[in-house]
């Protein structure tokens, strides 16, 4: 019976605290400062190249399209898939939004 109890004390919030890894560590975030000075040279370059292929005037900020490098271990082919996949995403959504504001104009809703 005493280890019943002793299961049943157990404060579950304490034991998961211990283990705080998740927390310190995330592999997608994308940090300059522990990058090699030439992987901060393939970044820039890449994204040069990527803004020169989609244009500067876009949705995408440049850290968006750096953490994309990373991601796709600076594969500019791989990266601009990635960007002019989010703009086509970004834009059919503001169309639609735009389809279903004037729907609601045109039926007297606004």
């Amino acid at each position: 019976m005493s280890r019943h109890r002793a299961v049943r004390n157990l404060d579950i919030d304490d034991i998961l605290d211990e283990d705080e890894y998740e927390s310190e560590y995330d592999e997608n975030q994308l940090d300059e400062a522990d990058i090699s000075n030439e992987d901060l040279d393939k970044l820039e370059d890449g994204l040069a190249y990527v803004y020169s292929v989609i244009g500067e005037d876009t949705i995408l900020t440049a850290t968006e399209i750096k953490e994309a490098l990373w991601y796709y271990y600076f594969d500019r082919e791989e990266t601009i898939n990635w960007a002019l996949e989010k703009i086509a995403k970004e834009k059919a959504l503001e169309e639609k939004k735009k389809a279903k504001e004037e729907a609601k104009k045109g039926k007297g809703f606004i």
